[in-house]
């Protein structure tokens, strides 16, 4: 059975707590709040940029700065860029489950699925703050390279973690009308 159509994918909203760990910066209070907006724009990049540059920055909220940026690079569809921010997150903390996800999330929109798959799965060992982006973006990797099953299995318990979650719902809802269409014609088939 081939797969019809093709997802899109999603990624990790920040914390809006980081707000705490940062501090005061109203540089990085703008990054955290356009992030959390769901903005995207050049000015964006700047504050996120000038934030890092906090005299009193904390490691965690260098950390969070740097996932924020790369979440506005991604949103840009700017996955090299995006990548490199959560590289530099998990250079100073591997276990950084939420630059793990949002990396993985990156590397789904440049089409490199393998280490998508590896990346998203080892975010959800490490307890990812919303694991049905997870299992969602692993779902669209493994039906790019071919696993209709696990595809299917991550959809569906992305939906089971987040209930009437547009996304995952639209796909499970597509991989079911594509097992029912294709059963429909091969019951239909008068050859034997």
């Amino acid at each position: 059975m081939a797969a019809i159509g093709a997802p899109s994918f999603a990624f990790a909203q920040n914390d809006p707590r980081a707000v705490t760990v940062i501090g005061g910066d109203r540089h990085a209070q703008a990054c955290i709040d356009g992030v959390m907006a769901g903005q995207a724009t050049d000015e964006l990049v700047e504050e996120c940029t000038r934030a890092m540059r906090y005299p009193h920055l904390t490691r965690a909220g260098e950390e969070q700065i740097l996932i924020d940026r790369g979440v506005v690079h991604m949103r840009r569809h700017e996955g090299d860029a995006a990548i490199a921010d959560f590289d530099a997150v998990m250079e100073r903390n591997s276990h950084n489950a939420e630059a793990r996800v949002n990396r993985g999330s990156a590397l789904v929109q440049l089409g490199r699925y393998g280490p998508a798959i590896v990346d998203l799965t080892a975010a959800l060992g490490m307890g990812v703050s919303e694991p049905h982006k997870a299992y969602y973006n692993r779902g669209v990797a493994r039906e790019a390279l071919g696993d209709l099953r696990g595809a299917y299995e991550d959809y569906n318990t992305a939906l089971q973690i987040q209930p009437d979650w547009g996304p995952a719902n639209a796909e499970v809802a597509r991989f079911v009308r594509t097992r029912r269409d294709h059963l429909a014609t091969v019951l239909n088939d008068p050859t034997p």
